[in-house]
């Protein structure tokens, strides 16, 4: 402890009332670190040589009380005495340059003034002072953000075009520290905005963030003094960048309807990543697939698409979004072009009443087309048949649409119109168009029928008319009289009228007239039907036989039907062999022809009941002759038989000659010739052959035009001893025999009518029967059926041939029919009767041109009106005079 008056000394030191030896020297400052080293300067060098310092004393702090002290007064300095006010912390330095007091772990405390005195033996006394300057670093640095928030690291992202507020703030440290913000070794800002006690923070203040702030490293610095490295904070800015393009890849070529195509979009200069999405007219699209590329800002879409014709013309967009920012979407668009079929709607034209189109009416359709691109070609058609333009025929095609002036029945049918583009065609749905038109007479029904006094005879009468016809008039017309038929006997209905009409005298033969009626009209021109007197059929005419290659020992054999007798005939065919004592020529195959002048031979077999006298016979005996008997007959009887008389061709096995007949030849003295005349024999053969198989050929083939199926019956019991054959010609119309012979030429004549019996009555299922259909009528009145109405010899009689007559120049050949000594009409003049009132025959008569109809040459009042084709003809009649009275008929 010091005494209270050492106290009272040093305090009127200070302040100047006491004196203290020597002067003060300059005042020296030292710096030091808060818990570092500093060093007081003290020169302790004597100013005179000899001299030697006796007493060293520091005075320091704001107190100004010694703090260390060296007293050598005693003696050498290595035997002074050391005192320290600071303990440990200091002691004196000797060897240092300058020398002077070292202090260790320097506290703030230490801040402050020093003195330093130093007492020589014989030198004056020596103060110096010092100035001990402690520097504190700060003891924190902290970056905050614009919300006050302290920030570290990498912060952000901060949108494009934006402001950064950043604050650093320090805390502690003396003297106040310098607060600065660097980048990258710019100095950014080094202004204190803000003082608060122990606090100083500094403001930055970036405005308009650009895409080169990204990752932009920022440093705050707080610095004291250069004893120490400053205290700093770092942050990283992190930016979020809108996409700068979007664009959709590829061309833009026209797409194809039900193809799968894939749109490509790439975004670029996003940050984060952009977001594609797809639109289709606004409409969101999910079958995509979505990539970031290895670069990072750059991303990729792909659409997979289907399009549609809806899709025509519809807007594709590619949008690019970055989720930070919402405001700054971009995006790229395409219109699509889409290829497609044609599309049809077919309608008929405005204020037309499809249900209500009658006969003579025009009509127009209308074809409503999407197709893309548009078509080039629209096609019509009726009932799958391709209509052209005909002006003349009342056809127009104007673009889309469809013009038919004055329709007829022939117009009514199904409607269809097609479309044709590059990418394809397509029809429309089918219109049905119903002509409404008066009934007119249905081709292909039986126009003559034959029959007997007193027995019924049904005629059946049938129209075409739409809506069908309801009511029938009938009517019976002679020669003599025109009278109406009673209803009692007419039954009607579904656009037929059947009449049962019964002749009672010979007047009674003549025509009916039948008139049908619709909603439309009456039937304008009646359908007639002649009523003959019924007689045998004539003979088949026209027969031919020829060998079928394809199968041994069958024969084909083709007719002409005669004239029917005014019934339904029926065809039979028998075969037989040659009765004995007849023989064709030697070295002759093939058939020939009679009418049943030959005796018959053995029946072998027969076939009755068909419906055309076409044939197929097989299991015929090669080299044998045969007579093949046709015959016609109906309710009235049968006609005369045709007999052809057919050698089956010889087997080749039985051309071949035996050995010894060989060797025979060879011993001929003309056996050298052989060679050469067989040579000569083999080439006028092949001629010959090649001759029959082209006639044959041409025979089969008009045989088989008119055929039609038949009546096929198989009897599959084997003919024992048969041969087969080989060669000829092969018909692709028969399907199978009608004929197999079942027995050779030994059978017995009981075993013949057992086989008769069999084939008769096919009891034990070996027959095989198909119905052929009935043959179609051709509805064409030959000179023959007109016979039957003018057969008395006591009466003028006429005829009426109607045909194609040349338009000019031309004539046709005409014959009045014999008499007869049977009379049905008696002795008189009569008036025939002629359509809408005429006293003479039409002027022409109608030919329809479609295969499917019947040409009615024979019947001038049964041509309805000419139809748009119909070829105009004159029609011819002939009045024959005979026994001085005259008469015409139709």
């Amino acid at each position: 402890m010091m005494s209270p008056i050492s106290l009272l000394l040093i305090l009127l030191f200070h302040a100047g009332f006491g004196e203290i030896p020597g002067s003060p020297g300059p005042l020296t400052e030292v710096s030091a670190i808060e818990g570092g080293r500093a060093l007081l300067p003290c020169d302790v060098t004597p100013p005179t040589p000899g001299d030697f310092p006796i007493l060293v004393l520091f005075y320091g702090g704001a107190t100004g009380l010694p703090i260390y002290s060296i007293d050598a007064r005693s003696g050498p300095q290595g035997r002074s005495k050391h005192w320290s006010e600071l303990g440990g912390r200091a002691h004196f330095d000797l060897m240092s340059s300058p020398s002077g007091l070292v202090i260790d772990e320097v506290a703030a405390t230490d801040h402050g003034h020093y003195r330093c005195r130093v007492d020589f033996g014989s030198s004056p006394t020596r103060n110096l002072r010092v100035k001990l300057l402690v520097v504190v670093p700060p003891r924190r640095v902290s970056i905050l953000s614009g919300a006050g928030l302290e920030v570290s690291g990498v912060i952000g992202p901060y949108p494009v075009g934006g402001s950064l507020t950043l604050t650093c703030q320090v805390t502690g440290g003396s003297p106040r520290p310098w607060v600065t913000w660097w980048h990258e070794g710019s100095l950014l800002d080094d202004v204190a905005e803000e003082v608060k006690g122990q606090v100083i923070r500094n403001i930055l203040i970036l405005p308009n963030l650009s895409r080169q702030h990204l990752y932009r490293v920022l440093t705050c610095q707080a610095s004291n003094s250069n004893l120490s490295l400053p205290l700093a904070a770092t942050v990283t800015l992190d930016m979020s960048f809108p996409p700068l393009e979007v664009k959709i890849l590829g061309g833009k070529a026209p797409l194809s309807e039900g193809k799968r195509y894939s749109l490509v979009c790439e975004a670029g200069g996003s940050k984060p990543s952009a977001d594609l999405t797809w639109y289709i007219d606004g409409n969101l699209m999910t079958d995509t697939k979505n990539q970031v590329l290895a670069e990072g800002n750059v991303s990729r879409s792909t659409l997979h698409l289907t399009p549609t014709r809806m899709n025509n013309g519809a807007v594709v967009s590619c949008r690019a979004d970055n989720s930070l920012l919402q405001a700054a979407a971009v995006e790229d668009s395409r219109r699509l072009e889409v290829y497609y079929s044609p599309r049809l709607h077919l309608r008929a034209g405005q204020n037309l009443n499809m249900s209500n189109i009658k006969e003579g009416d025009d009509v127009y359709f209308e074809c409503d087309i999407q197709a893309n691109p548009p078509v080039y070609r629209v096609e019509w058609f009726l009932n799958g048949i391709e209509l052209h333009q005909n002006v003349t025929a009342g056809v127009i095609q104007s673009n889309q649409s469809l013009v038919l002036q004055k329709v007829g029945r022939r117009s009514s049918g199904l409607y269809t119109c097609r479309g044709l583009n590059v990418h394809g065609s397509a029809t429309s749905n089918a219109l049905q168009l119903n002509v409404k038109f008066s009934p007119v007479c249905s081709a292909g029904q039986k126009w003559v029928y034959g029959g007997g006094r007193q027995q019924p005879v049904n005629v059946t009468c049938q129209v075409e008319a739409h809506p069908e016809a309801t009511t029938f008039r009938w009517a019976f017309n002679t020669s003599s009289e025109f009278a109406e038929l009673p209803e009692d006997r007419v039954h009607s209905g579904r656009g037929r009228s059947l009449v049962v009409y019964t002749p009672q005298t010979h007047h009674d033969f003549g025509s009916l007239l039948c008139w049908g009626r619709n909603q439309v009209d009456t039937q304008h021109q009646p359908c007639v039907f002649h009523i003959v007197p019924a007689g045998v059929p004539e003979p088949v005419h026209n027969c031919s036989a020829w060998h079928n290659g394809s199968a041994a020992g069958e024969v084909v054999v083709a007719c002409q039907a005669g004239w029917s007798g005014g019934l339904t005939q029926t065809f039979t065919l028998e075969v037989r062999h040659a009765p004995k004592g007849h023989s064709t020529p030697k070295g002759s195959t093939g058939s020939s022809k009679t009418h049943g002048s030959v005796g018959p031979g053995k029946l072998l077999a027969s076939l009755k009941d068909q419906m055309e006298p076409h044939f197929t016979v097989t299991g015929l005996a090669p080299g044998t002759e045969y007579h093949l008997v046709v015959v016609a007959s109906n309710a009235q009887g049968a006609a005369p038989s045709t007999v052809l008389v057919y050698l089956t061709p010889i087997d080749v096995a039985e051309k071949q000659t035996s050995a010894a007949a060989a060797e025979a030849s060879e011993s001929s003295p003309l056996a050298s010739l052989a060679p050469i005349v067989g040579v000569v024999v083999g080439v006028v053969a092949s001629l010959l052959v090649c001759s029959v198989v082209l006639v044959l050929v041409v025979r089969a083939r008009t045989a088989n035009t008119h055929s039609h199926s038949q009546t096929k019956i198989v009897y599959d019991k084997a003919a024992p001893g048969s041969k087969p054959d080989d060669g000829g010609f092969v018909q692709q119309q028969q399907q199978g025999p009608d004929i197999i012979l079942v027995k050779s030429d030994s059978q017995s004549g009981g075993e013949t009518q057992q086989l008769v019996a069999e084939y008769r009555g096919a009891h034990d299922g070996s027959f095989h029967i198909t119905p052929a259909p009935t043959p179609l009528t051709t509805g064409v009145l030959v000179a023959r059926e007109t016979d039957a109405l003018l057969q008395d010899p006591g009466i003028t009689a006429s005829a009426t041939t109607t045909g194609i007559l040349p338009s000019e120049g031309g004539g046709v050949a005409t014959s009045c029919p014999r008499s007869s000594s049977s009379s049905f009409l008696p002795p008189r003049t009569a008036t025939s009767y002629y359509p809408e009132g005429r006293d003479t025959p039409p002027s022409s008569s109608c030919i329809r041109r479609s295969p499917s109809e019947h040409v009615l040459q024979g019947h001038p009042d049964l041509c309805p009106q000419d139809p748009p084709g119909c070829t105009s003809a004159r029609t011819l009649v002939v009045t024959c005079a005979h026994g001085g009275s005259h008469e015409s008929s139709v």
